[in-house]
This record gives C-alpha cells, sequence and structure tokens, in this order.
C-alpha cells in the first residue's frame, strides 16, 4: 500500500532537492514539472490548447514546444496561463494517477512522492495522505533563483501567481528547512519517512 507525499514549495527553496533525497531514501519519485513537458510535447488537447492560447510561436518545426515563448505569451496574462493550466493540470494528474496503481499493487509499504509546485494554488492537497513543504529565507531562494539566471523581474513576475513560501509552510502538514548543507536537507526527509512507516 503506497503512502502518498505532495511534496511543494517556492522556486528556489529546493524542492528538487527534496525530491533526490527521497528518491536516495527509497520513495518513488515523480516530478509534475517534467510530466508537465511530456504532456506538452505528446498531448493532443494539450498541444491545441497552448497553439489557441499562445499562438504558434508556442512550438518549433520539430513540434518541440518553446517554454520560453510559451512563458512570455502567458505569464503576464492571468486568463492565458489559467487556460493552459487547465489544460495540462488534468492531463498530468492521469499521468501520476497510473504511477500511484502501480505503487500500490505492490505488497511492500511504499512512499509515492509527487512534486507538485502548485499544489495548494490548484487545490490539490486532499488527493494525498501527507503534503510536504520546502521552506528557506527570502534572501537564499532569491540568490538561488539570481545564480540560476533568472532576473528580479523574472522572479517578480513569476511569484504573483503563486502562494508564497511561507503561506505554503503554514498549509503544510510538514516543512522541511532548506538553509544549509543537503546531508541536513536529507536528515530530515529520512525522518519523515522513519515516523510515516
Amino acid at each position: 500500500m503506497a503512502t502518498t507525499i505532495a511534496l511543494t514549495g517556492g522556486m528556489g527553496c529546493g524542492k528538487s532537492a527534496a525530491a533526490e533525497a527521497f528518491k536516495e531514501l527509497g520513495a518513488k519519485v515523480m516530478d509534475a514539472d517534467s510530466l508537465s513537458h511530456f504532456v506538452l510535447e505528446n498531448d493532443p488537447y494539450v498541444i491545441g490548447t497552448v497553439k489557441r492560447v499562445a499562438g504558434e510561436s508556442a512550438y518549433g518545426a520539430d513540434g518541440k514546444a518553446l517554454r520560453e515563448n510559451i512563458a512570455k505569451a502567458v505569464f503576464s496574462d492571468a486568463k492565458k496561463l489559467a487556460e493552459i493550466e487547465n489544460a495540462i493540470h488534468p492531463a498530468v494528474e492521469k499521468m501520476w494517477r497510473e504511477e500511484l496503481k502501480k505503487c500500490d499493487s505492490s505488497a511492500d509499504m511504499c512512499f509515492a512522492v509527487v512534486e507538485i509546485p502548485l499544489l495548494f494554488e490548484k487545490r490539490l492537497e486532499n488527493k494525498f495522505d501527507i503534503c510536504v513543504s520546502v521552506f528557506c529565507s527570502e534572501a537564499l531562494r532569491k540568490e538561488r533563483l539570481l545564480s540560476r539566471g533568472m532576473t528580479a523581474e523574472e522572479i517578480l513576475r513569476r511569484d504573483v501567481f503563486q502562494m508564497s513560501p511561507l503561506e505554503k509552510a503554514k498549509l503544510a502538514d510538514i516543512v522541511l528547512f532548506n538553509e544549509s548543507h543537503r546531508n541536513f536537507l536529507k536528515r530530515q526527509v529520512e525522518l519523515v519517512l522513519s515516523r510515516l512507516k
């Protein structure tokens, strides 16, 4: 039987590092962003919606999604963003639910972690047994995002469409603090899994 864990947090807080720690400790981990990228290029309904909302420049001649072009077209327009998300999220949920079924069929105790950046924004928290949010200071979060090549303007533009990391932490069942070394984060994940067994 699978214990389902939703993993969320603000941009730059360390969701990917936490997901990696869960994976290293034996949990089955799925990344909603990766699944989103897959459906962007493989789900006919999603492709049609994105082209209609973001324009033909959303895809290259090879059929690959040009995510930068899509982001430019929708992140400044809440209505367009919602239209695209309303097409992508059900397709993504269908995919991770299929994976959870495989985990449920296992005789052993299984932890299935789905990394979902917009967990609370899309009101998906009730679909999981446990909600975990990764948190760090605002200064460190912005430093990490800037080091990835994002500009302060891009950070602000994307933050407008998300709850603050503090709000997410308040709504979560468990909060992981990612302010220092990865080993500290992994130790917290280890404690979470040990208490859920």
